[in-house]
């Protein structure tokens, strides 16, 4: 009951993060989102603008965020999870300089991998093994 409970937490937790983030933040044009994205931007020489930076970030967040939702697809969503805080924790180190948004992919990034962790031996547990008869 205990680990069926963290993890149902941690995917709840990651997904209301990453929901928050696109829609106060990206979607709705915070000053602080809009100010890091101009940066990244600027850095990348102009290949995407801002907003379009900005915004297609909040839609891959907010897809990662309904894949973490539905149970089925909770692993992928953790996986792209990983992979997008990966690239978002790059760009801090790198180009954008460490503050809150910097911890909270740290936060995230933790989270999505112990997710991973903790749900790792229920896919090989779900698949029945199959009992071969040898003739002897």
């Amino acid at each position: 009951m205990g680990k069926r409970f963290a993890i149902l937490a941690i995917r709840l937790f990651v997904s209301v993060n990453l929901l928050y983030v696109a829609i106060f933040l990206k979607f709705a044009g915070a000053p602080g989102a809009v100010a890091l994205f101009s940066l990244l931007s600027q850095r990348f020489h102009g290949l995407a603008s801002q907003s379009i930076f900005r915004l297609g970030a909040g839609v891959f967040e907010t897809v990662v965020a309904i894949l973490l939702l539905i149970p089925e697809t909770a692993t992928l969503g953790a996986g792209l999870t990983v992979v997008w805080m990966t690239a978002v924790i790059l760009s801090h180190i790198f180009v954008l300089g460490y503050g809150w948004f910097f911890v909270d992919a740290l936060m995230v990034m933790v989270l999505a991998l112990i997710y991973l962790l903790l749900t790792r031996d229920r896919s090989r547990c779900d698949k029945p093994e199959s009992v071969g008869t040898s003739a002897a």
